[in-house]
C-alpha cells in the first residue's frame, strides 16, 4: 500500500500510525457511523482517478488531515482503528479480500436484521388493519360486501409479508452469528 501511495505524504503519514499498531487495525468493506476510530485510503496506482488520498473520521466526523487525526485518536487508546482502502490494483484487492470479508457479512447480516425489523412492523400494520376491519364487519353488516375485499388484501398482504419474512430469517441463519460487541464506548 505504501508504493501506491508515495504521492501523498498524509496517507504516509496515516500509514506509519497504523504499522505501530497493528493489532488495533481492521479492514472494512464500509466505514459505519458508531466506530470511534476510521480512516478512508485510496491507494490508486494511476493517479487520475478522483478519490481523496486520505480522510480520518473520530466518532463519525471528519479530521481534516492525519496529524489532527492522531492526537485527536489518542483519547481512545483502547479503540481499533477502522480503515477502508480504495484501490485499482489487483495484488493489494486479493490481499485485502480475506480481510474484509468478515466486515462484508456482517454488514449484510446487519441490513437482514434492519429489513426483518421493518417487516415485523409492516405484519404487526396489517394484522391491526385486519382486525379493524373484522370489528367494522361486526359493526356495521352492511358494508359487509365492501369490507370483505378489505379483509382479503389484509390477509393476501399478511400472507406475502409472512413468507418475505420467513425468507429472510432463513438468509439470516445462513449468514455467520454476529460478533459480541465489546468496543469500549
Amino acid at each position: 500500500m505504501a508504493r501506491l501511495t508515495v504521492h501523498s505524504p498524509a496517507t504516509q503519514v496515516a500509514l506509519g500510525y497504523l504499522l505501530a499498531d497493528p493489532t488495533r487495525v481492521a479492514f472494512v468493506h464500509q466505514i459505519r457511523e458508531e466506530r470511534v476510530l476510521a480512516m478512508a485510503i485510496g491507494a490508486h496506482r494511476r493517479i487520475e482517478i478522483p478519490v481523496a488520498p486520505w480522510q480520518g473520521f473520530i466518532r463519525g466526523v471528519p479530521v481534516p488531515d492525519p496529524v489532527t487525526w492522531i492526537q485527536a485518536a489518542r483519547r481512545y487508546p483502547g479503540h481499533v482503528v477502522a480503515v477502508r482502502v480504495s484501490t485499482d490494483d489487483p495484488l493489494l484487492l486479493q490481499m485485502l479480500a480475506p480481510l474484509v470479508a468478515e466486515d462484508r457479512a456482517l454488514d449484510e447480516r446487519l441490513r437482514l436484521e434492519e429489513r426483518i425489523q421493518r417487516l415485523r412492523g409492516d405484519v404487526d400494520q396489517a394484522l391491526d388493519i385486519y382486525n379493524e376491519v373484522r370489528q367494522l364487519m361486526d359493526l356495521a353488516p352492511e358494508r359487509q360486501e365492501e369490507l370483505s375485499r378489505f379483509l382479503s388484501l389484509a390477509q393476501s398482504e399478511m400472507q406475502r409479508l409472512g413468507q418475505e419474512l420467513k425468507a429472510l430469517k432463513e438468509r439470516l441463519d445462513q449468514t455467520a452469528p454476529s460478533p459480541p460487541s465489546a468496543s469500549p464506548p
